[in-house]
């Protein structure tokens, strides 16, 4: 239990080697359009399931820990994230989804409805490190 607890800390960041984070699309007339995260998320399928395998044995985190985690896309799928690829996708503690999520929400409205940052200043903002995506520096933009 504690090797899971220490683990999970160390990876609130991805490791950039594996997960540099990888993006579908750029234009933000088709992210920001209503749906088009729910249109390209992948389905629970076996193919997600392999793909599932792939994302936890990149990061050599073994089967009896995988339930500490959650796969998330590092650039999320509502700024463009690329769904399927394995450079945009990595074992997140699941402790720190929420923080995430809100960061990635947030983004999203300064895209879409504030259009107050570039979508590819956003997606650089979150690859790079998602902690502090919502920076003065990025908000100012």
């Amino acid at each position: 239990m504690i090797l899971v607890l220490v683990a999970a800390l160390a990876m609130a960041m991805p490791d950039p080697n594996r997960t540099p984070g990888a993006v579908l699309s750029i234009d933000p007339a088709q992210v920001c359009t209503r749906g088009f995260a729910q249109s390209i998320r992948h389905p629970y399928d076996a193919a997600w399931r392999h793909f599932r395998v792939e994302v936890f044995h990149r990061y050599a985190i073994p089967h009896e820990s995988w339930s500490a985690y959650t796969l998330d896309h590092l650039v999320p799928l509502e700024l463009g994230g690329a769904p399927f690829d394995v450079r945009n996708v990595w074992p997140q503690p699941k402790a720190e989804a929420a923080r995430k999520d809100v960061v990635e929400e947030r983004l999203r409205a300064l895209v879409c409805e504030r259009h107050s940052l570039a979508l590819t200043t956003a997606q650089a903002a979150i690859a790079r490190d998602w902690t502090s995506a919502l920076s003065s520096n990025t908000e100012k933009h």
